[in-house]
């Protein structure tokens, strides 16, 4: 195992080859609240979050986030589709029945045609109160609407491989959203109209309560669209025979999300017993990347999605984040990491830590994570510092 990891953490850099591949991001904790709080139901495969949503799958959520679970079970099938299962048909009725849905044609719903992410911003921003018919989007533009809204964040939604991973990321999100109208968040509502046990949604409402305290002291960070930061990352492998093997990276990243534009340059250079030090400068572009490394790129530094919170806790300006896992904003800034011996899971849940001016930006952060391979333990910690506006 040694000799491996040293040949190749040696091979990956003088070869140029760090790189990260593509993640799919990991919301299992948002769809285990979501179950908890009676809103999500797996098969018996799981949450099945690698695949993508069916459209009867989002018309059972969207009957659920309007607290109409109940009311709907109880109606009698009389919609004009007729390629409904049995199980299906209460939800589509209430839909159908409160002209909130419509089929594919007359006499089809095709339930078990995937679900895009512009009809399940439809379903939720309805559950929200917001509606085409009221001109507060079309069809067109409501996945624009969805991110102003705060539904749906690019640094979590994939919009062009919407998965059942994506549902329960914005589904989740939705629950902290205030229902249009009203100065309640729909999970306050969910609570009040008996939809969600109240014991169930206590914690759940705490957390959000801290999290929009959070969003409140970083909202300067909303305006800054094109900034500069600092990285330093330090990653040390500890196993049988890697004790001493560590890979350093120092540099500069220069972010325009205005532009989705995101570039970073520097030196890694590897340290480990019975090899040379070696240093190489590296170049990244979010342009050249996609997945894991162009989402770390665009948004490993800033305010961290509520997707992603595991946990969250102030003190005298420190924000201390758990995540939930190593999600793909995060996992893609430690792109220095690729295959460097293989590919690391996490080993557990990971902390950012960042500090918070009274102008409300984040001025550093520090992002620690356990990752582990075949019994070979690494310790990441990235740091980066708010250096200048680009």
């Amino acid at each position: 195992m040694r000799q491996f990891l040293r040949t190749a953490l040696a091979g990956a850099v003088l070869a140029g080859m760090l790189a990260v591949s593509a993640a799919a991001a990991d919301f299992t904790g948002c769809a285990a609240q979501l179950q908890a709080l009676g809103l999500f139901r797996g098969s018996g495969q799981g949450y099945e979050l690698d695949r993508a949503p069916t459209r009867a799958e989002a018309a059972v959520m969207l009957v659920r986030l309007l607290g109409e679970e109940q009311q709907a079970l109880a109606l009698q099938y009389d919609a004009p589709f007729t390629d409904l299962y049995d199980w299906q048909q209460p939800y589509v009725q209430y839909l159908h029945e409160n002209g909130l849905t419509t089929g594919v044609s007359a006499a089809a719903f095709a339930p078990e045609e995937a679900c895009s992410a512009q009809m399940y911003a439809a379903f939720v921003l309805r559950a929200l109160g917001y509606t085409e018919a009221e001109g507060d989007y079309t069809y067109e533009s409501v996945l624009a609407f969805a991110g102003q809204a705060g539904l749906y964040d690019p640094a979590v939604t994939d919009t062009a491989d919407f998965l059942r991973d994506d549902v329960a990321a914005a589904s989740y999100t939705a629950l902290s959203l205030p229902v249009k109208g009203s100065g309640q968040s729909l999970l306050d509502s969910l609570v009040a109209d008996g939809a969600v046990e109240a014991q169930a949604a206590a914690p759940v409402q705490a957390l959000f309560s801290l999290y929009g305290q959070y969003c409140a002291a970083t909202a300067d960070m909303e305006a800054l669209q094109q900034y500069t930061v600092r990285e330093g990352l330090t990653v040390s492998l500890s196993g049988a025979g890697t004790d001493g093997t560590c890979l350093q990276m120092e540099g500069s990243k220069t972010v325009d999300r205005t532009q989705g534009s995101a570039a970073a340059g520097g030196t890694l250079t590897l340290y480990a017993p019975g090899v040379a030090p070696y240093t190489q400068t590296y170049q990244r572009d979010a342009a050249g990347q996609d997945g894991a490394v162009r989402a770390g790129l665009l948004y490993g530094y800033g305010v961290v999605p509520l997707a992603c919170v595991q946990s969250i806790e102030q003190m005298d300006g420190t924000w201390t984040v758990t995540l939930a896992g190593l999600p793909a904003p995060y996992a893609g800034s430690l792109w220095a990491l690729a295959h460097a011996g293989g590919a690391f899971e996490p080993a557990g849940d990971a902390a950012l830590v960042q500090t918070v001016l009274q102008d409300g930006r984040i001025a550093s952060q520090t992002l620690t994570a356990a990752l582990e391979q075949n019994g070979t333990a690494l310790q990441a910690v990235l740091t980066a510092v708010l250096d200048s506006e680009a």
